[in-house]
This record gives C-alpha cells, sequence and structure tokens, in this order.
C-alpha cells in the first residue's frame, strides 16, 4: 500500500493541473456565450475584450518563451536580466496598444498580473518553472497557430455578433480581419482556451510531474 505521502505527490500534479484548466475551460464557456448573446455580457463589452484576449495570448506566449530563455543564459546575471527588463519593458508597450486602440484597460492589469505570477513561480522554484513555462509556451504557440489559421480561412458563423450589435458595441473598429468579424477572434479564443485546458490535464501535467520528479532527484 502506498503511504500517505506517496498519495499526495501522485494526486498534486493532477490537483495543479485541475487548477490551471479550470480558468480555461470558463474563459472558454463565457466567450462561446459572448459569441451567442453579447449583450448578455457587460453590455456587449466582452466583444472588444474577447478579440483583446487573442491578441494579448500571443504576447504572452512570446514574452513567457524568450524571458525565461534570456534568464536560463549561463552569463553574468546582469546581463540576461536586463535584457529580460528590455523585453519586458517592449512586450508591456505592445499590450499597452492593444488596450488603447481596443479600449480594454483589462488587458493592461490581465498582462501584469500573469506576468507578476511567472516572476514570483521563478523566485521560488527556477528550474521547475522555467521548465513550465517553456513547455506552455510550446504547446500554446501550435494551437495558437492553428487556431488563427482558422479564423482567417474558415467560415464562422456571426450568430449573436450582427452589424447592427457592432454598431452600438464596438463603432470605432478598424479594418482588420478580427475587428470587421469579431467573431472570429471570438470564436477562435474559445477554441483555444478549451483545447489549452485540455493540454494542461493531459500533456502538460505530464510533463511537469516529470520535472517535478527530475527537481526532486
Amino acid at each position: 500500500m502506498p503511504d500517505l505521502h506517496t498519495s499526495i505527490d501522485r494526486a498534486l500534479p493532477w490537483i495543479a493541473a485541475i487548477a490551471a484548466a479550470l480558468p480555461c475551460f470558463y474563459l472558454s464557456w463565457i466567450l462561446v456565450n459572448v459569441w451567442r448573446d453579447p449583450m448578455e455580457w457587460d453590455e456587449g463589452n466582452w466583444v472588444r475584450l474577447g478579440v483583446g484576449l487573442l491578441l494579448l495570448e500571443f504576447v504572452l506566449l512570446h514574452s513567457g518563451a524568450f524571458i525565461v530563455g534570456m534568464l536560463g543564459q549561463k552569463q553574468q546575471i546582469k546581463t540576461p536580466l536586463r535584457m529580460a527588463i528590455g523585453l519586458l519593458a517592449f512586450y508591456s508597450l505592445i499590450v499597452w496598444g492593444f488596450s488603447k486602440s481596443l479600449d480594454v484597460p483589462a488587458l493592461i492589469w490581465i498582462f501584469a498580473g500573469i506576468t507578476l505570477g511567472r516572476s514570483l513561480n521563478l523566485l521560488r522554484n527556477p528550474t521547475e518553472s522555467k521548465h513550465a513555462i517553456m513547455a506552455r509556451s510550446g504547446i500554446g504557440v501550435l494551437l495558437y497557430l492553428l487556431v488563427v489559421a482558422g479564423t482567417v480561412f474558415l467560415p464562422i458563423p456571426e450568430l449573436g455578433i450582427t452589424n447592427s450589435v457592432l454598431n452600438e458595441v464596438y463603432p470605432g473598429r478598424g479594418s482588420g480581419l478580427w475587428e470587421t468579424q469579431p467573431e472570429r477572434a471570438i470564436a477562435g479564443a474559445a477554441l483555444y482556451f478549451l483545447l489549452i485546458g485540455l493540454a494542461e490535464i493531459t500533456v502538460l501535467r505530464s510533463a511537469g510531474a516529470k520535472a517535478s520528479e527530475q527537481s526532486n532527484d
């Protein structure tokens, strides 16, 4: 019979994976409902936020991989740290631009919160956190590219995001594909977060468990 400590060690990767997956599933569910009836969610403001979330994910995927890569270089700590801070400032400027163009200040706070969480995890357990961030970035980039291709080439119905709704909740939209047809970005974001949630409890859970075992050896 396995002892209590062994049982807890086996359960922790599952608990962590489910805790990471549930927000993704919940966000996917919200976005599907925004796509179906946008006016039920914050008077239609989630249309712009849904587009912003898919744009923000692009920044998060790249910033995580590049900043962790910089900090993992075998140089004096000052050099990679300065480069990481410079990259963080650069990515923050991009997020600020998205936030201003979409008039969604929440994107700045989401980016800041996720970046702070990553930084604290890196300080607490550098090796395991770097492995987790790189694994999530690798899976995320692959899924993101597939989803974005789908938003461009596949026929996606507008459902509740009609022109009359857009004229009311997103009147100053630009000429880009996701701005003129935000249902594409929202449908893509819903699928992306669903797939990321599934990845958290399958591929990423297994990778996290292996990294934890190696760090304990």
